[in-house]
């Protein structure tokens, strides 16, 4: 189901915008010693995003999993501990942390300053981008497409994402925003035909675009992560817990070194082959310019 949003304000487009999608992990750090442990009577209770996948949801089987949850199991393999999974909504991700409900969070959530300062993060282990797509029936090729575009259009997301609170930077004020619960849900009610245009996070939009259900997805510009819409991604855990953060970054490295990290990372879709779909023309201009001055 979609909600309706307050309008979401003036465009704000930034220069230099970082186009990386997940897979694109971050370089080979120098060799670490042995991972610290922990107590092994320690459980670890990691928080997750349903319905987000490739990056973290159940899958067709009935088990967690995405990028992320198996980043997470891998760290927490390394450090011989088990996980438990919780599935929390976007918005509450941080304050399960800092009220102690988990110990950790395994999702695509985008390390800014303004987190930094809640809580503590482990060396990124990717980066994202949001990448706005629309269907193609709605967007011929002589409409205008992008940002600019949705002025008069409704466009959604998922409620307590980065990519809705990036819309209120990026979007015209013109445009009416409309908020479902989970990222999968965004890219039904797309489908549905009951929003024009999407911003998703750069690798459930291309595997949106690659399926073949009713109802083809087009890219309506280049992946964006300006105005908060993507950054550097990694693992989460309380301010306060240092012993776990310093062993989950010795694991981090162990893994990165021996190349697993860069496997796991490696099962997202890769940004770099679908560069050739996400570029988008200008469209044609209507008449000559004369005939456009008349």
């Amino acid at each position: 189901m979609l909600t309706w949003a307050p309008a979401v304000g003036l465009c704000a487009v930034l220069a230099g915008a970082i186009t990386m999608g997940v897979r694109a992990a971050l370089p080979v750090t120098p060799a670490a010693a042995p991972a610290a442990t922990l107590p092994a009577a320690r459980t670890l209770t990691v928080a997750t995003v349903e319905g987000a996948l490739p990056l973290s949801g159940t899958d067709a089987a009935g088990r967690l999993a995405g990028v992320h949850v198996e980043v997470a199991r891998a760290v927490c393999d390394r450090l011989a501990v088990d996980c438990r999974f919780a599935l929390t909504p976007p918005e509450r991700l941080l304050d399960s942390l800092e009220t102690g409900a988990v110990d950790m969070v395994a999702a695509e959530l985008a390390q800014t300053p303004e987190r930094t300062h809640r809580v503590r993060f482990a060396q990124p282990h990717a980066r994202t981008a949001s990448l706005l797509v629309g269907r193609a029936d709605s967007w011929p090729e002589t409409a205008d497409r992008g940002f600019a575009g949705l002025r008069g259009r409704v466009v959604a997301a998922a409620s307590g994402s980065d990519q809705a609170a990036a819309l209120r930077g990026l979007a015209p004020a013109e445009a009416s925003l409309v908020l479902a619960e989970r990222h999968d849900e965004v890219v039904a009610a797309l489908r549905r035909g009951e929003a024009d245009a999407a911003l998703l996070p750069l690798a459930i939009a291309l595997t949106a675009m690659d399926a073949p259900d009713a109802g083809r997805l087009i890219p309506l510009g280049a992946p964006r992560s300006d105005a908060g819409a993507g950054g550097p991604v990694a693992l989460a855990m309380a301010a306060g817990d240092a012993a776990l953060a310093t062993a989950v970054d010795d694991a981090l490295a162990a893994l990165r070194n021996s190349g697993r990290l860069h496997a796991l990372v490696g099962r997202s879709p890769d940004p770099v082959a679908a560069v050739p779909r996400l570029t988008v023309s200008a469209p044609p201009a209507r008449g000559t310019a004369a005939e456009r001055g008349r």
